[in-house]
Protein backbone atom coordinates (compact mmCIF):
# COMPACT_ATOMS: atom_id res chain seq x y z
CA UNK A 1 0.00 0.00 0.00
CA UNK A 2 1.29 3.41 -0.83
CA UNK A 3 2.05 5.86 2.24
CA UNK A 4 0.66 8.25 3.39
CA UNK A 5 3.08 11.96 3.18
CA UNK A 6 4.07 13.41 6.30
CA UNK A 7 3.48 17.40 6.75
CA UNK A 8 5.94 19.51 8.84
CA UNK A 9 2.72 20.57 10.80
CA UNK A 10 2.19 16.65 11.13
CA UNK A 11 5.63 16.03 12.76
CA UNK A 12 5.04 19.29 15.14
CA UNK A 13 1.52 17.54 16.18
CA UNK A 14 3.08 14.55 16.93
CA UNK A 15 5.78 15.51 18.89
CA UNK A 16 3.12 17.10 20.80
CA UNK A 17 1.12 13.94 21.25
CA UNK A 18 4.36 11.76 22.23
CA UNK A 19 4.16 14.20 25.73
CA UNK A 20 1.22 12.95 26.42
CA UNK A 21 0.62 9.14 24.79
CA UNK A 22 2.76 6.41 23.69
CA UNK A 23 1.55 6.91 20.48
CA UNK A 24 4.02 3.60 19.09
CA UNK A 25 1.71 1.52 21.51
CA UNK A 26 -1.49 2.96 20.25
CA UNK A 27 -0.42 2.12 16.90
CA UNK A 28 0.48 -1.68 17.82
CA UNK A 29 -2.91 -2.03 19.74
CA UNK A 30 -4.72 -0.48 16.63
CA UNK A 31 -2.94 -3.20 14.29
CA UNK A 32 -2.91 -6.33 16.94
CA UNK A 33 -6.93 -5.32 17.27
CA UNK A 34 -7.28 -4.79 13.27
CA UNK A 35 -9.19 -1.51 14.01
CA UNK A 36 -10.18 -0.24 10.17
CA UNK A 37 -7.24 -2.55 8.77
CA UNK A 38 -4.59 -1.12 10.58
CA UNK A 39 -2.97 -4.30 10.37
CA UNK A 40 -2.69 -3.43 6.63
CA UNK A 41 -0.92 -0.50 6.59
CA UNK A 42 3.16 0.29 7.84
CA UNK A 43 3.26 1.70 11.18
CA UNK A 44 4.02 5.01 9.89
CA UNK A 45 1.10 5.25 7.85
CA UNK A 46 -1.50 3.97 11.40
CA UNK A 47 0.54 6.39 13.07
CA UNK A 48 -0.24 9.41 10.87
CA UNK A 49 -3.88 8.48 10.61
CA UNK A 50 -3.97 8.00 14.55
CA UNK A 51 -2.24 11.94 14.48
CA UNK A 52 -4.65 13.42 12.22
CA UNK A 53 -7.62 11.53 13.80
CA UNK A 54 -6.52 13.09 17.42
CA UNK A 55 -5.87 16.22 15.90
CA UNK A 56 -9.29 16.74 14.27
CA UNK A 57 -10.85 15.21 17.70
CA UNK A 58 -9.22 18.11 19.54
CA UNK A 59 -10.80 20.65 16.89
CA UNK A 60 -13.86 19.49 17.40
CA UNK A 61 -13.70 19.58 20.84
CA UNK A 62 -12.50 23.10 20.52
CA UNK A 63 -15.48 24.18 18.11
CA UNK A 64 -18.30 22.60 20.24
CA UNK A 65 -16.99 23.01 23.67
CA UNK A 66 -20.82 22.93 25.28
CA UNK A 67 -21.38 19.83 23.58
CA UNK A 68 -18.72 17.74 24.59
CA UNK A 69 -18.15 18.90 28.20
CA UNK A 70 -22.37 18.52 28.49
CA UNK A 71 -21.94 14.62 27.10
CA UNK A 72 -19.40 13.74 30.36
CA UNK A 73 -19.96 16.33 32.75
CA UNK A 74 -19.50 13.98 35.46
CA UNK A 75 -16.02 14.01 35.13
CA UNK A 76 -15.70 17.68 34.26
CA UNK A 77 -17.80 18.49 37.43
CA UNK A 78 -15.42 16.20 39.45
CA UNK A 79 -12.18 17.84 38.88
CA UNK A 80 -13.45 21.01 39.52
CA UNK A 81 -11.81 22.35 42.95
CA UNK A 82 -14.89 23.52 44.46
CA UNK A 83 -18.84 23.52 44.09
CA UNK A 84 -21.18 26.53 44.21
Amino acid sequence: MQQQTWSEEDFDYLSKVEKIFDVDAIVQTLKYRCICDCQMYDDSDVKLAFVRWFQAKIEHMSNDIYNVVEADDKVFQLNLTSQP
